[in-house]
């Protein structure tokens, strides 16, 4: 088989914005985006609190999405997650009446949210429309 290689591949996309640092108000709407029906981080505290305490912990995460942007942070100490199964029913007896879920710290969740949120309107130039059908394109 012969395959034109250039064809392929897109050459024209412009992916600058993919390195622009992230602004304080990107963060902030991310931040005002979480949900508050989630269960806790492992730390133990949850979205709710985040949001409420904003003020206080924004610098903090301005900071950390800074360092991350500028590639100064050790993921691995702020991408850990614990596992804990969630019990469907009352009086659950088996490993079936049980869901698993994962508690993520939330700064890991804001940082992938952000990227997520910059990837969104270039992805439909980087992969072909039958490999991103599961993907949402655009910001509700």
């Amino acid at each position: 088989m012969l395959f034109d290689m250039d064809s392929l591949f897109i050459q024209d996309v412009y992916l600058s914005p993919l390195e622009e640092p992230f602004s304080h108000q990107e963060i902030d709407e991310v931040t005002k985006q979480l949900p508050l029906d989630k269960s806790p981080c492992p730390d133990g505290f949850n979205n709710e609190f985040l949001k409420k305490c904003w003020p206080i912990v924004k610098q903090d995460f301005y900071s950390l999405c800074n360092a991350f942007h500028q590639g100064q942070i050790c993921l691995k100490s702020i991408n850990g997650s614990f596992i804990t199964l969630v019990p469907k029913i009352d009086g659950p007896t088996r490993i079936n009446d049980f869901r698993p879920i994962s508690l993520l710290n939330s700064s890991i969740k804001i940082i992938t949210k952000l990227l997520a949120n910059k990837l969104r309107p270039l992805i439909t130039k980087l992969v072909h429309v039958n490999q991103y059908g599961f993907i949402r394109t655009r910001t509700i």
